[in-house]
């Protein structure tokens, strides 16, 4: 903003402001008031919008996320309404990480794509527009990775990367770089790229040895766990881990880091040598977020505390937790609602991109891990193969698929691994989604595909062809070798039958299945067979239960 107009005192007043935001809340709001009696006056908005930002920062960092939206609102407008785009874009910007706060991920990629928008386009008149263009583009980058949308992600992190470049004094930007060059790490291991993994890390290493600054150290400690998982050389796990810890514990956590917060917290928790970590951490976090509306961050936790219980067998606590759960949800649910309502009455939120557009559009019916079309986008196009099943009188095939062992996977290789095993499996069903054929993630390591017009042949068929383009996959990948089991059921719709007709039967069938080893299937077409039913090599990979085994031995 250009203060040439503006008096000694206003300038320093606003310097202030920019100093104290931070730290120290009282002071912002006494001078922040002190400034809009000068705006009135003056009848300037965009000084009037600062006044607005400030105090809307100090609840930002309050974590009062509703009061910070009310006066952000406000900046907003006044901001928009005399074109002051430097101030637009950084309230923008602020607006997005209050969205993340709430759980919100789809009005924070609006708001950092307008902020995105605006940034580029003044760039080379202002480097101002700068650490605003970073951050949105680092944040977006983030959303897209939580989606499993990499591409995406690695486009945002690229473009982040050139900034770098053209922009002087690096050593301002230390920390902002430091953790765009650890997402880096993190996109391309989930692309498998070894080589560019590898030479970021390298990277990092070097501006860890020429920087001893203790505000680098979640990010250097992440990139090293992530390429260790990669590389399967857990030597030096012990020591990242310790340092993760004593820098969450030994530090005034305000809400910063918090990717990597949470990124402690889930591999803390899932390694019982580091459970007294995990435990200490959680009270922590709890501190930071008691008294607070940042239901997206209560969101995580409290599904990294559920995750905890189940793995430690603390049922009455996993029960008193997802009723918490299930009120966290509820309030994402209603700040959603709110913060859509203040997007669309925001004018400088109506130009948004196509791309955002669309990838809301998506974001909608999308699995976040995978990609697939999720549960809601299943039962849509369950509804329209069941109506087009029964016009045409021919065969409607659903097959529930699973991976067998997937805790042994999680419990052995770590939630990472078994994270991208669940991406793998969705990279290979999304090769077989066509007009007759519909793929979608359906709970947990739970898959479910259906068919139109195949019959039982053609299905078992697809579905073995479907294993063996994943075994080809996770070796080129060099991820645990695992099997899927199935649970099909076939039949031409009648009568009073409905697509949750076929859902029960399969899932039944499922169970079934696993019980006669890993690989298998059962495949039925109707609840009354499932007694009788034997079960299917789906996968020649698996192995026989060891009880059918014995039964075998013992017949002999």
């Amino acid at each position: 903003m250009d203060l040439t107009n503006y008096s000694e005192d206003i300038r320093h007043k606003l310097a202030t402001l920019e100093d104290y935001r931070p730290e120290t809340f009282e002071a912002t709001i006494r001078i922040a008031n002190e400034v809009a009696i000068v705006a009135n006056r003056r009848d300037d908005q965009t000084l009037h919008s600062l006044c607005d930002y400030y105090i809307a920062y100090y609840y930002f960092n309050l974590r009062n996320c509703t009061e910070a939206i009310r006066f952000l609102d406000r900046a907003l407008k006044d901001a928009s309404g005399s074109e002051a785009w430097l101030e637009v874009s950084k309230y923008l910007n602020l607006l997005g990480h209050i969205f993340l706060r709430q759980g919100n991920s789809m009005n924070a990629m609006q708001a950092f794509a307008k902020s995105i928008t605006i940034s580029e386009k003044n760039l080379e008149k202002d480097e101002e527009f700068a650490p605003i263009l970073i951050d949105s583009y680092e944040e977006n980058a983030m959303i897209y990775y939580e989606i499993a949308n990499y591409q995406q992600a690695l486009k945002y992190e690229l473009a982040t990367d050139r900034i770098f470049k053209v922009i002087e004094q690096h050593e301002k930007y230390l920390q902002k770089f430091t953790r765009h060059l650890s997402n880096l790490v993190k996109i391309y291991i989930m692309f498998g790229d070894a080589t560019n993994a590898g030479d970021i890390v390298a990277k990092i290493d070097s501006i860890a040895s020429d920087n001893h600054n203790v505000g680098l150290e979640p990010y250097i400690s992440i990139a090293h766990i992530l390429w260790n998982d990669f590389s399967d050389n857990h030597r030096w796990d012990d020591v990242y881990i310790n340092r993760l810890n004593s820098y969450f514990m030994g530090r005034n956590f305000k809400g910063k880091h918090i990717w990597e917060f949470f990124f402690a917290l889930e591999r803390m928790g899932s390694d019982e040598k580091y459970r007294p970590y995990f435990r200490s951490l959680v009270v922590k976090m709890d501190s930071f977020l008691d008294h607070t509306d940042l239901h997206g961050y209560k969101l995580q936790l409290s599904n990294l505390k559920l995750d905890y219980y189940e793995r430690c067998g603390l049922n009455v606590k996993k029960t008193e937790e997802l009723e918490r759960f299930r009120e966290y949800v509820n309030a994402c649910h209603k700040t959603a609602n709110v913060a859509m309502s203040l997007i669309l009455n925001l004018e400088v939120m109506k130009a948004l991109e196509n791309e955002v557009i669309n990838a809301l559009v998506v974001r909608e019916a999308m699995d976040d891990l995978t990609g697939l079309p999720n549960r809601k986008a299943f039962n849509d196009m369950a509804d329209r193969f069941f109506e087009r099943c029964t016009r045409k009188n021919v065969n409607l095939g659903l097959a529930l698929i699973s991976i067998d062992n997937v805790k042994k996977i999680n419990d052995l290789y770590g939630y990472i691994i078994g994270d991208r095993c669940l991406v793998e499996v969705g990279n290979i069903l999304k090769r077989f989604n066509s007009e007759t054929t519909f793929v979608a993630r359906y709970v947990g390591a739970e898959f479910v595909v259906l068919f139109e017009g195949l019959n039982d042949n053609e299905i078992t068929d697809r579905l073995r062809s479907i294993s063996q383009a994943l075994h080809k996959r996770t070796a080129e990948q060099e991820l645990p070798e695992f099997t899927l089991a199935s649970g099909i059921c076939t039949h031409v719709p009648k009568g009073l039958n409905k697509i949750w007709d076929y859902t029960s039967c399969a899932d039944l069938a499922l169970l079934k299945a696993m019980q006669y080893g890993t690989g298998r299937g059962i495949l039925v077409h109707h609840q009354m067979e499932l007694g009788g039913a034997a079960p299917i090599t789906i996968d020649s990979k698996g192995r026989l239960a060891e009880r059918k085994e014995e039964q075998k031995r013992e017949a002999r």
